[in-house]
């Protein structure tokens, strides 16, 4: 289990490093190159001169392997994500403000969505073919097709403004417990993110389960006696639950992907929310920041769902040890 672990490791690092590269150069290819945010900081005063004064101050009249040799080390041995040029701050300061609440506003819509999808797609399964089937099917491929900006409009709209008046917008501080004081006023933007994420994996879990009940060894289970209930929580949801683990460790970059529109419909001052004003002013440091904490959740939770799996199905930790 161990080689498995560091295995999956040393991927998940190298994955980051491509990442990192390739997110790194994209300033590169603007139409003002990596001197775009100069132009953004000085305004009017931006003459070459001022420019390239900017661009020594900030070291980014460095060649470019060198600035990415000083950015790798400064994150992995210094912790340093860089520093700001819009809000003139470290980024790490920035992001620490609103990292705690889209990574609560993630967790929770990722319990809600655990707590609703998979029962569901079990039941769907046991009561395949029935009216209940068919209906569940038909939401879950509306909200499944829906776009999430349009979905977060309409509830907006129906709960916000008309009955029963719901919290439009979360509080304004950045406390990421405010969502225990106020919990009200988070239950649209968590709504939302789990309605979108309900659908795809209630899905799921209705195939997987379909696709363990035609086995010979559930036939056997039930010519020995066993009831249906027994059968199908005892032997046909213990094994679809390995590519469930996975496909909720896959969750992760969607649920921060849905947060990003989710809290700019909503107003919540998230990461998602950052990101935009981010990239609107062209702040490069801090969208690369962000990029690198989200590419580090991301690989973090496939990770972690790598090993749910090795610990759920037993021949992964059989065949990662023969090799």
């Amino acid at each position: 289990m161990l080689s498995y672990i560091v295995r999956r490791l040393l991927q998940s690092l190298f994955v980051l490093f491509i990442i990192i590269f390739i997110t790194f150069s994209l300033p590169y290819v603007e139409p003002r190159g990596i001197y775009a945010p100069a132009y953004l900081a000085l305004g009017p005063h931006a003459t070459p001169a001022n420019i390239h004064l900017w661009a020594v101050a900030h070291g980014v009249d460095k060649p470019f392997f060198f600035r990415f040799w000083l950015y790798i080390s400064n994150v992995f041995l210094h912790f340093n994500l860089g520093y700001s040029y819009q809000a003139s701050q470290p980024v790490w300061s920035i992001l620490s403000l609103y990292v705690p609440r889209t990574i609560w506003l993630a967790l929770t819509s990722l319990i809600f969505t655990s707590v609703i999808a998979i029962p569901l797609g079990i039941f769907q399964a046991s009561r395949r073919n029935t009216a209940f089937d068919y209906s569940a099917t038909g939401i879950a491929f509306v909200l499944y097709a829906m776009p999430s900006f349009l979905l977060c409009s309409l509830v907006l709209e129906f709960f916000g403004f008309h009955w029963p008046h719901l919290p439009v917008s979360p509080p304004a501080g950045v406390a990421p417990w405010l969502i225990f004081t106020d919990p009200g006023a988070f239950i649209m933007p968590i709504g939302c993110l789990t309605l979108l994420s309900v659908a795809g994996l209630s899905r799921f879990m209705r195939g997987t389960v379909l696709e363990v009940l035609v086995q010979d060894y559930i036939r056997t289970a039930r010519a020995k006696g066993g009831s249906s209930r027994h059968v199908l929580f005892k032997h046909a949801f213990r094994n679809a639950l390995g590519p469930i683990v996975t496909i909720l460790g896959l969750s992760v970059p969607g649920l921060l992907g849905g947060a990003i529109v989710i809290e700019s419909v909503f107003n919540y001052g998230g990461l998602g929310y950052e990101t935009v004003n981010a990239a609107l002013s062209g702040d490069v440091n801090v969208v690369l920041g962000i990029t690198l904490l989200v590419s580090i959740l991301t690989l973090l939770g496939n990770l972690l769902a790598d090993v749910g799996l090795g610990l759920v199905n037993p021949r992964i930790r059989i065949e990662g040890s023969t090799r």
